[in-house]
């Protein structure tokens, strides 16, 4: 299939996004030209070459691998190239006009420039609401990113590389730009997340299926398009806000920057606290977008207070019709048009959506379906595998899954006590009969924490979790994890997790990832066997382990549907798990908290689904994030790679406070506002001890720093308590904050303007983009923790070597 109407439109919408940013005056019409006709001259070459290739082909019946990729390039650039070149010609008619006519007017845009008279606390006022508004949305739309592309770490690297790319561009465009209206500029701000939203509805309609996860080259196309607009106008406006304040107000870059940060840090702590089942995400994205737009008209356009107390009016009684009408559901809807949405709620953990399809009822979970009516053969599986490998279960522990269809399985036999692990409450959530309250016991807490702390002993522990495509369910999978689940069982205890699929062909990716996970509960058990069902699941005890399940359940007498003599085969079994384990290498090496290797090849699993992809997004990943460093001035290289030294430091932050804490939700924003609050203080804070310090001994701090935390890290690693863990973790944030946010005041004490300020924070946002993504994608993986922070430590050196040192600055 190919999208000749989608394609066309949105080459169309994306030529107007940039055709009214030219007309608002956030670049000149050149940059408009020479924007518009690279994307012309990248679409014919790339159709050019897919059709010389086709013709080579079908002409000389040349053997030319991977032909239906090229077939699909070939298309669908052609249709790409069709659009722009259709706009191209439209664009150019006056030119043609001229031509014929000799008329030679020259009709160049002009952008109006426009100061203003706020004081200093206006301008306070507007930087802080433009740091709330942008981490609001940042916040809120990652979330359902996240529910759309899959929510696993790469996604979550391009989509805040991709954010931090665009600002960039867009601090670059305000440095250039002679647009000074603060009013228009104000306007566009507060619109822009509106064209956000309607792009990544139009798109999700257009290119994909509901509950589709899609590849990671479309996942990093549609980031990109749908975060044009309002990262754009976010970056440009923020860059304007710093020079009109310095010419009219006196406040430095970085006092500048310390209060759009802390209205950052209050929109996280907001986000965090107020995202519920009652305040759900749309509701959020609704309210702040309402909220703004109305700050920018009674600011800057409304004059007469009788006007103003009327919209005051009217904004109250939309917010509560808002809040009243769910439109959470609606938008769900849009996003889901497969199925009939009943009901959709938030929760601090993901998005629940209930929905109806002819007449079956069926739960989403963040988009995938998660329970639905006829699941017979899931939930038999997920139970009886393991409870059959027991003698007489008494006990058990089930982690996450659907407790209200998993709960009648276990029943099945004769246990005395029954504990379910979940963190979600609205997933947990179940009304248990007062004959079962004795027997059964639900806990809302995160499972690694349980477990470490719990003195309760089991017969049978089920983890349910989804496979290590995330560094947070990677610790389910890790030796650390299996030792500790090893101590809570009773002597002959049985634990089983699923970390995938079953494939009927398993490729080398897959081999690799599943070998990992069996070779580390290996290590920690004594037995550990592979079945093949509709998941692939790892059954592990000390004791000898069985595959005649039909057999088993015709002793105990108990009645299923599908885990039983009329559908399986005791033979058929065996031999599968034999293949399986035969198949499987043990040379490969233990996933561990340190070093996630699981976690690593899904990710490699996941890209070798789409190998006509592979070089594609290579080469996507090196322009977004690899190229931006070629713009920047030597003298900024500083700021670049202390912003991606620190990025990369937030995300070995927020991985250890998983392991350490277990806690991934409720203190994220908790140690993200730490970090953002070392940047606020340490730009915007004005000391003269500070300030004498050279760049080159502030570099060298941050040198030490680095290499102290990869020496005491495993130190850190073996705190108990989780206070003690998250006042370290907030402690250790803080200071790299503190001296990245200091350097960005140094480099912006100039009387430049907004040339020397936009040339520093786009090199900010480009460094911390490009250590998102080295870190969560590449390093940690790869290397592990410990030396990926020794990556940081050679990370500032490059920086201050080439900024300051080779720079003579």
């Amino acid at each position: 299939m190919y999208h000749v109407a989608g394609t066309g439109f949105i080459i169309l919408l994306l030529y107007l996004i940039s055709y009214l940013f030219y007309r608002l005056g956030l670049y000149p019409v050149s940059f408009h030209r020479k924007l518009w006709n690279s994307a012309l001259a990248v679409t014919f070459l790339i159709s050019a070459v897919a059709g010389l290739f086709m013709a080579l082909l079908i002409s000389y019946k040349w053997n030319v691998p991977n032909v239906k990729a090229i077939l699909r390039w070939h298309v669908e650039f052609g249709i790409g190239l069709a659009a722009t070149g259709l706009l191209h010609f439209i664009w150019h008619l006056p030119y043609f006009r001229k031509t014929f006519t000799g008329e030679n007017n020259d009709n160049t845009y002009v952008p109006d420039i426009m100061g203003t008279n706020m004081g200093r606390s206006g301008f306070g006022i507007n930087l802080f609401i433009t740091g709330f508004v942008s981490t609001s949305f940042q916040l809120l739309m990652i979330r359902e990113m996240m529910n759309i592309s899959g929510g696993y770490e790469l996604i979550s690297g391009i989509f805040l590389g991709t954010w931090l790319i665009l600002s960039a561009a867009g601090s670059a465009l305000g440095g250039k730009s002679t647009l000074y209206d603060i009013r228009k500029i104000n306007l566009v701000f507060a619109l822009s997340p509106l064209l956000s939203l309607f792009l990544m509805f139009m798109l999700g309609r257009l290119f994909l299926e509901s509950g589709e996860t899609p590849s990671v080259l479309e996942s990093i196309i549609y980031t990109l398009l749908v975060l044009i607009p309002f990262c754009i106008s976010s970056g440009f406006i923020f860059v304007k806000l710093i020079s009109i304040a310095r010419q009219t107000s006196s406040y430095n870059p970085g006092k500048s920057f310390s209060i759009e940060t802390t209205g950052g840090i209050l929109a996280g702590i907001w986000v965090s606290l107020l995202i519920s089942e009652k305040l759900g995400t749309y509701k959020m994205l609704l309210i702040i977008i309402l909220l703004s737009l109305t700050y920018v008209l009674l600011t800057y356009y409304l004059r007469r207070e009788l006007i103003k107390i009327a919209l005051k009016i009217i904004v109250l009684i939309t917010i509560t019709l808002i809040i009243i009408l769910e439109p959470d559901a609606f938008f769900r809807q849009i996003m889901l048009p497969g199925i009939n949405v009943i009901k959709s709620i938030d929760t601090p953990y993901g998005n629940i959506t209930t929905g109806d399809y002819m007449g079956e009822q069926s739960v989403y979970y963040n988009q995938r379906l998660l329970k639905y009516s006829n699941d017979v053969i899931e939930r038999e599986e997920d139970i009886h595998y393991a409870m059959l490998q027991c003698e007489s279960p008494e006990s058990v522990v089930i982690i996450s899954g659907i407790f209200d269809t998993h709960l009648p399985e276990i029943l099945k036999y004769s246990v005395n006590k029954v504990i379910y692990i979940e963190r979600d409450p609205a997933l947990a959530r179940m009304v248990i009969s007062d004959s079962l309250k004795g027997k059964v016991t639900v806990s809302n807490s995160d499972a690694f924490s349980y477990i470490r702390k719990s003195h309760d002993k089991a017969d049978v522990v089920i983890m349910l979790v989804p496979p290590p495509s995330t560094l947070m369910l990677n610790r389910y999978y890790t030796t650390d994890f299996f030792s500790r689940v090893h101590g809570m069982l009773n002597e002959g205890g049985v634990f089983m997790c699923s970390p995938g699929s079953y494939e009927t062909y398993f490729n080398d990716e897959s081999l690799k990832l599943y070998s990992s996970v069996f070779n580390s509960m290996k290590e920690v058990f004594r037995n550990v066997l592979p079945i093949a069902g509709k998941k692939l699941y790892f059954v592990a005890s000390d004791n000898e382990l069985k595959t005649s399940f039909c057999e088993l359940i015709s002793k105990l007498g108990i009645s299923n549907l599908y885990v039983s003599s009329d559908y399986l085969s005791d033979d058929l079994t065996d031999r599968k798990s034999k293949e399986i384990y035969n198949l499987l290498d043990p040379e490969i090496k233990l996933n561990t908290a340190g070093f996630p290797l699981a976690y690593s090849y899904l990710q490699v699993y996941h890209l070798s689904k789409y190998k006509n992809e592979k070089a594609v997004v290579i080469v996507l990943l090196i322009l977004l994030f690899a190229i931006p460093l070629l713009a920047i001035d030597r003298k900024n290289i500083t700021m670049y790679f202390s912003a991606s030294s620190l990025a990369g430091f937030e995300i070995i932050a927020l991985l250890t406070l998983q392991i350490t804490a277990g806690n991934m939700y409720q203190m994220t924003g908790l140690i993200i506002a730490g970090l953002m609050a070392g940047l606020a203080a340490g730009s915007g804070y004005s000391n003269k001890f500070i300030s004498g310090i050279s760049l080159k001994y502030k570099g060298a701090f941050l040198l030490v720093f680095y290499l102290v935390i990869a020496i005491i890290y495993n130190y850190v690693l073996q705190t108990e308590s989780m206070v003690i863990a998250i006042v370290i973790i907030l402690f250790l944030s803080f200071i790299p904050a503190f001296v990245t946010g200091n350097i960005f005041r140094e480099l912006t004490f100039s009387n430049e303007g907004q040339k020397i300020a936009s040339r520093v924070y786009s090199a900010d946002l480009s460094g911390s983009a490009m250590g998102f993504i080295a870190v969560s994608t590449l390093l940690v993986p790869v290397f592990g923790i410990i030396p990926t922070i020794y990556f940081l430590a050679i990370f500032v050196f490059i920086g201050f070597l080439v900024g300051t040192i080779m720079n003579k600055y």
